[in-house]
């Protein structure tokens, strides 16, 4: 009876903490894909010669040479949603220039929240360089 109630402790304290690990680890998984898709896009702009997009939507995003052919998110999210620094919400579009993968526009910060715990992580696009850095 006491080892049961010793597992029956342990367990309870320690369930909460993996929630919050496996939450955790799902949404640095989310920033760094958006992440590696932003990176992608901008080096197959300096490799190609044209310009890419990655249009990102609340729920996910989607990237190509024409952001006015991405209507839908190629890449979905479950549980996690996306903010923008920008007063309007999502979709935002991020177009990356040739031939040394250049943005158009100043810092751009989408804020991945996990709807269950709360938690945040930020992927930035550093100005006209166009340098992308997760926080």
């Amino acid at each position: 009876m006491i080892l049961l109630g010793v597992l029956g402790l342990l367990l309870g304290l320690g369930i909460p903490n993996y929630l919050r690990w496996r939450t955790q680890a799902q949404l640095d998984e989310a920033a760094r894909s958006l992440a590696w898709t932003l990176q992608q896009a901008r080096a197959e702009a300096k490799r190609s010669n044209s310009s890419r997009c990655v249009k990102v939507f609340q729920n996910g995003w989607a990237s190509g040479t024409d952001c006015g052919n991405l209507s839908q998110p190629s890449t979905t999210l479950k549980e996690i949603t996306i903010s923008t620094n920008y007063t309007n919400t999502p979709p935002l579009s991020v177009v990356f220039h040739p031939p040394y993968g250049t943005t158009d526009a100043p810092l751009k910060k989408f804020t991945l929240t996990h709807q269950r715990a709360q938690l945040q992580r930020s992927v930035h696009v550093v100005g006209v360089i166009g340098k992308v850095v997760v926080r």
